[in-house]
């Protein structure tokens, strides 16, 4: 985001780079009237996409709870965001990096969408032991790639963390999951023959119902909202190719259904408008676990009615720079609040939803740094005299003194002196 005062990306970063890289393209460069420029770097973004990208951030509605609000954290004067808490800083590293992002080289866009997709599996659901050895071997490969597009001044001990983190969830074993298990609920016969008796012949319709721990809306409610309850996935029957195809939609009704008898009983179920769940209005991105919906196409079929106990919650981004995908929206699915999701599967769970690794990143290097617009950055005198006066302070600490020298050299002298007259002892013997 190249913020002032905050980036790496600064007048020593690019004197390092002179000494330690080949980057010719990112080397400070003097112009004839003496002053000194800063080639802007392909990872950095402009004034003006900066504030495409917090404007996205601002107009992005997401679930009630799933966030604060991030609108108030968006500075459009300066292309910032500002007071971020931890867990808003967690949500836009594993879910919004790859949209917000998305205008970058595509061979710098992958390893910083990695990253993402690394600290989202590893705070998933469950963290099966068998794709852990995956994500350790992935992580070294995307850090050394990063490694060969950012300064060296970007890398600290931070950035290195990551390398250790599959082990220490290997070793930390399961936390929030060593106490929940899977149990089966018993069907009284009572229940099933009132059911089967069928529902009341009037129906009651509301506009807002909490279920599976998330709080659902009607897209009628949530418009005139700072946050968005109304998009809903369910997974749905299994294609021709194994693959199970995923719904995704708007709730436009909230209806509830009773039941006679007693105690009295009520089904609740949304009236959803679909997308097309085809490959023309659903893309499914397997490498990058990015899911983009064309929301100008709608699902032909009628069948908008859906148990509200079967469906999950989603809310959809738009793409801040890409003008030929403004018919796609970017799905990101939402995760249930006070509760853990777990499947009925006899598998070794590790740490927090299903992690999903892709086997092996690519090995790709931008063959370019240089901003493809080649803007030229004026560097203050004052930052030129603070790197000047940091590099002399520490050449002084690295060097000695003439009297350290002159110490050293007595201290040399004496040692000799000593072994030449062992010498001299050893001839008279």
């Amino acid at each position: 985001m190249d913020v002032k005062g905050k980036t790496k990306d600064n007048p020593k970063a690019r004197m390092d780079i002179k000494e330690y890289c080949r980057r010719k393209e990112l080397w400070l460069q003097e112009l004839q009237n003496g002053k000194i420029v800063k080639p802007k770097a392909s990872f950095s973004f402009t004034l003006d996409e900066k504030r495409e990208i917090i404007q996205l951030v601002k107009n992005l509605r997401m679930p009630e709870g799933y966030t604060s609000n991030l609108g108030k954290r968006a500075n459009m004067n300066e292309g910032k965001l500002i007071g971020m808490k931890s867990h808003d800083c967690h949500v836009f590293m594993e879910t919004l990096i790859p949209i917000a992002f998305s205008h970058l080289p595509e061979r710098i866009w992958k390893p910083i969408t990695e990253i993402s997709l690394f600290l989202k599996d590893l705070c998933s659901g469950k963290l099966l032991e068998s794709i852990l050895d995956s994500m350790e071997e992935n992580i070294l490969v995307t850090t050394t790639k990063l490694e060969k597009i950012f300064p060296c001044g970007f890398f600290d001990v931070m950035e290195h963390l990551p390398i250790h983190l599959v082990q220490v969830a290997r070793l930390g074993g399961p936390v929030q999951t060593r106490w929940m298990y899977p149990f089966e609920s018993v069907q009284h016969l009572q229940l099933v023959k009132e059911v089967v008796l069928g529902p009341e012949s009037q129906v009651l319709t509301i506009n807002k119902y909490c279920a599976n721990g998330f709080k659902f809306q009607t897209e009628e409610v949530s418009r005139n909202k700072k946050t968005n309850n109304s998009g809903v996935y369910i997974q749905g029957e299994v294609d021709g190719t194994g693959q199970t195809i995923e719904y995704y939609g708007v709730i436009q009704e909230i209806i509830e259904v009773r039941y006679s008898g007693w105690p009295k009983k009520k089904n609740i179920l949304f009236w959803c408008g679909w997308f097309d769940p085809s490959h023309r209005g659903t893309k499914m991105d397997h490498q990058h676990n990015i899911i983009e919906v064309k929301h100008t196409r709608k699902y032909r079929s009628y069948d908008p009615f859906i148990i509200a106990q079967n469906v999950k919650q989603v809310y959809y981004a738009s793409y801040p720079l890409c003008r030929d995908k403004d018919d796609w929206w970017v799905v990101i699915k939402s995760k249930p609040t006070g509760r853990i999701e777990i499947d009925n599967v006899l598998d070794v769970a590790y740490q927090n939803d299903v992690a999903i690794v892709q086997h092996e990143v690519d090995v790709e290097l931008e063959t370019t740094l240089q901003h493809s617009q080649h803007i030229l950055e004026e560097v203050s005198d004052n930052d030129l005299l603070n790197v000047e006066e940091e590099i002399s302070e520490n050449e002084e600490s690295e060097s000695f003194d003439d009297a350290e020298w002159d110490d050293n050299e007595n201290e040399t002298t004496e040692e000799e002196e000593q072994e030449n007259d062992g010498i001299e002892t050893s001839e008279e013997e």
